[in-house]
Parts: structure tokens; C-alpha cells; sequence
């Protein structure tokens, strides 16, 4: 469904409904637990798997979305060293997860200790459009001064089409 907002700008309402956008802070309780957003968890009710990220986070997929970055994975040749470590670092370092009752996901203490979150330390939840990253709050401040400077990002970006039409 498109639809022509205030700006006059056309938006496809379903596929940004489903994307996750925003920041948030949250801390990790005592027993490694995270609450989720209340905006992403209507996406995360029928699962969603947690997996290490490029950039010492963890990233969090839906059921679905998980499934296809899979799919794509176990199609990579198992006789490339490249291939094999992509393999090792999504499913081995990776786990299913639901919410609970009060929305909050329990991280194991290996994905923990990869990203830096210490029990009871603030965390923050960065959407990143089809997933959600996890990150340190100091890990976050330093990605966020990495990629804060406009100049730079112009160059580093150039070579991706992120034109809207």
C-alpha cells in the first residue's frame, strides 16, 4: 500500500511497518535479560534469533529474516576458508529466543561476553531497517563518533546507491 505523506513523498506503509527503526536504551538485568522495544515486539512474537555481529554487537533477526540470511549461508561452498567462517560466525554464534511475558529476551552469557554487556550495564538497541543491533553503551558511543562525521560519510558512502527513487 503506498501512500502520499505530508511531505508528498510516496512510502510503502507495510515494508517500513515491518522495519526497525530508532534508538533505545535498556539495561541487562541481573539474570542476563533485555526488555525489548515496544515498537519491535509485535515483529519478535513468533521468535526472533540472536547472532553475533561484525562490529563486536549482536544482531537480532526475526523468525523469517533469519531463515533467509540461512538459506543464503548454507548455499556459500563449504571448500571456501571465507564461506566457512561466515558459517562459523552466524550459526555459531547465534540462538533462538522469545520474548516473555513482560517482553524481555534472556542473552546467554556467550553472546554477552562477545558484545561486552555486563549484567545490570545499560545496552543500546539500534534498528538497522530488517534486524536490530545490541550494543555496549560503550560500544555504541564509539561506533556512533566513527560514523558521526558528515565529510567522512560522504566519501565512505559514496559507493552506495541509497537514492530513493
Amino acid at each position: 500500500m503506498w501512500d502520499a505523506g505530508e511531505s508528498g513523498v510516496l512510502r510503502e506503509w507495510r515494508s517500513l511497518e515491518r522495519m526497525f527503526l530508532g534508538q533505545y536504551t535498556h539495561s541487562v538485568d541481573a539474570k542476563g535479560r533485555l526488555t525489548i522495544p515496544v515498537r519491535f515486539r509485535s515483529a519478535l512474537a513468533s521468535g526472533a534469533y540472536v547472532t553475533q555481529g561484525f562490529d563486536k554487537n549482536l544482531m537480532v533477526y526475526t523468525t523469517a529474516s533469519f531463515e533467509r540470511l540461512a538459506a543464503r549461508a548454507t548455499s556459500l561452498t563449504t571448500t571456501n576458508p571465507e564461506a566457512r567462517a561466515v558459517r562459523r560466525l552466524l550459526f555459531g554464534g547465534a540462538t533462538e529466543v522469545s520474548l516473555d511475558s513482560v517482553g524481555r529476551i534472556l542473552l546467554p552469557p556467550f553472546l554477552r561476553d562477545y558484545a561486552g554487556l555486563a549484567l545490570e550495564g545499560e545496552t543500546v538497541l539500534v534498528g538497522a531497517g530488517e534486524y536490530f543491533e545490541i550494543w555496549s553503551e560503550a560500544g555504541w558511543t564509539k561506533e556512533r563518533s566513527a560514523v558521526g562525521d558528515p565529510e567522512s560519510n560522504a566519501h565512505r558512502f559514496s559507493a552506495f546507491d541509497l537514492s530513493s527513487g
